[in-house]
């Protein structure tokens, strides 16, 4: 095309390029700013916004563009910045260095749950359609030192830009740094090649870091000549406050209703999202200490209880154990080819299937199963149960949540809880199955919440420190069988049940579980005891 026969010169592509991402890539992070700064009261300060991601991006951009890798950098960039959007604009999720984490650590299902004809829009528009562009036409050949000076001209015109910008409005950017930093997780594309920047040097210092071995003094001292048999399931997304258990209008807990269930009613989570939380619940370190550079190079307290003498086995039926089962036995179970019960999505409660062979194969050895379940994770909540489970209605039968109503999100969401619910009574009718001979118990804690619509957002992963109480408010309840109620005193269960508690509690509440004894155990955090 005659077009793409005119040249221009790198500096312009960069130019044209940075305020392209500038303009459409910044879409949420405008809109949330105006609604601190109405635009009819501060229309300047912000106009003067716009032109702070331009020159600052643009900056950047000029210093690491040159011949051969300004192509491949902006057309990177492009793409990258139409499925940001799409991500940002229509869930509201942030990526911070842990989103990176839990992105990468994703699998192709749940991927493909975040696919859509808004994504395909998104990326041709915002993606593609730029990028070919860019591939296209043709730059202009200026001697090196020419280029140079043009370079530097323009790099300094943008750095004046950003300090004029910043000087001319410095209470409003004072402010604004100060009382409103979660803003800038918004910005699109700085802030993800920021958190890309800390995301790499975390999975480096993680790589680094030397193994350190914890609790080998860990030992069994059995209290009962039963054998002991725990099954802990990990939740995926279930909210406390949408369980019938802890008070829900609906009836989305019918079946652990007629059982001697505990809800703690009153857990928060470690973290947002099932790439911290799910290795920071099995950690000694607790949410305030834990980091994946610490938490991944010592021993968990599955670790410790497999070296007690227990055996100890790993279900997989969501993405991954996220490190905490690399030292123990583990059965992954996303496929048909290990679980029966697949239509075509695996279910939880093919995990049950062939259970009981593994239980009497242990011969009289304490057992800890841990079940990491597909629970209700979103963002189509309609996939994650059978049709017979589809009690409340209407549904929201897409990925695109901002396309359905509250009411539509909500009853999707909570017929997952209700299939859940089933799942959670086929463990505990197994367990009451194994009770003669063994000393069972089943734990069922979430890994992290989930937003509903929530003030605008949805799923979850926002950093903790902003996040809204739907992503750290987590179901967790607990089933002893008659044996166990004895061995520990139910009614001091119950007490700490009504608690506020959270997952810090559950390194030393496994090992008091599975009557693991060891220097480390601290029985002010172990919800068993008083």
């Amino acid at each position: 095309m005659q077009f793409f026969s005119k040249k221009i010169s790198q500096v312009y592509l960069v130019l044209l390029v940075g305020a392209f991402l500038t303009l459409t890539g910044n879409f949420t992070f405008f809109e949330k700013t105006m609604q601190i700064y109405p635009f009819d009261e501060n229309s300047l300060f912000v106009v003067s916004l716009s032109l702070f991601l331009f020159s600052f991006l643009t900056s950047i951009l000029l210093l690491v563009c040159f011949r051969w890798s300004i192509k491949p950098i902006l057309i990177f960039l492009l793409l990258l910045s139409s499925v940001l959007a799409y991500s940002t604009n229509n869930y509201g999720i942030v990526f911070d260095h842990n989103m990176i984490t839990n992105t990468f650590e994703t699998d192709a299902s749940e991927l493909g749950d975040l696919m859509s004809i808004q994504f395909i829009i998104y990326l041709f528009f915002l993606g593609l359609l730029p990028s070919y562009f860019v591939w296209k036409i043709k730059l202009t050949k200026i001697p090196l030192m020419p280029q140079f000076w043009q370079r530097f001209k323009v790099f300094v015109t943008l750095v004046v830009v950003f300090i004029v910008v910043v000087l001319s409005f410095s209470k409003h950017y004072s402010s604004f740094a100060r009382e409103n930093r979660d803003l800038r997780l918004y910005i699109t594309p700085s802030y993800f090649l920021y958190s890309s920047i800390k995301f790499v040097d975390s999975k480096i210092e993680t790589s680094a870091k030397p193994f350190k071995i914890i609790g080998e003094d860990a030992a069994i001292n059995k209290k009962s000549d039963k054998r002991r048999l725990v099954i802990f399931v990990i939740g995926e997304t279930a909210r406390r406050d949408h369980m019938s258990l802890n008070g829900y209008s609906l009836k989305t807990n019918p079946l652990l209703e007629k059982e001697d269930i505990i809800s703690f009613s009153n857990m928060t989570s470690c973290g947002t999202d099932t790439a911290w939380s799910v290795p920071c619940m099995f950690s000694l370190l607790g949410r305030d200490s834990y980091s994946h550079a610490k938490g991944k190079n010592m021993s968990n307290v599955l670790d410790l209880v497999s070296r007690a003498g227990a055996s100890v086995v790993w279900l997989e039926n969501n993405s991954s154990s996220k490190s905490v089962a690399d030292r123990i036995e583990f059965l992954d179970l996303r496929s048909s080819q290990n679980n029966p019960i697949c239509d075509p999505e695996c279910r939880d409660e093919g995990m049950l299937v062939n259970l009981q062979n593994y239980i009497e194969e242990q011969d009289k050895k304490d057992i800890l199963i841990v079940m990491h379940t597909m629970g209700s994770h979103g963002p189509a909540y309609y996939k994650r149960y059978p049709k017979e489970f589809e009690v409340f209605k209407p549904v929201c039968k897409t990925n695109q949540l901002n396309e359905c109503s509250d009411n539509e999100i909500s009853n999707a969401y909570d017929n997952t809880i209700l299939y859940t619910d089933y799942f959670l009574s086929k463990v505990i009718e197994l367990l009451k199955d194994n009770s003669k001979d063994s000393d069972t118990a089943m734990l069922y804690v979430s890994d992290h919440g989930e937003s509903l619509g929530e003030g605008g957002l949805y799923l979850h992963g926002m950093p903790y420190f902003m996040a809204p109480d739907e992503q750290k408010d987590v179901a967790a309840f607990m089933w002893l069988d008659d044996s166990m109620s004895k061995l520990f005193d139910k009614n001091i269960v119950m007490e700490n049940s009504v608690l506020p508690q959270s997952h810090d509690s559950l390194f030393h509440t496994i090992l008091g579980l599975m009557d693991v004894e060891t220097e480390l155990y601290q029985k002010n955090l172990d919800l068993m005891v008083k």
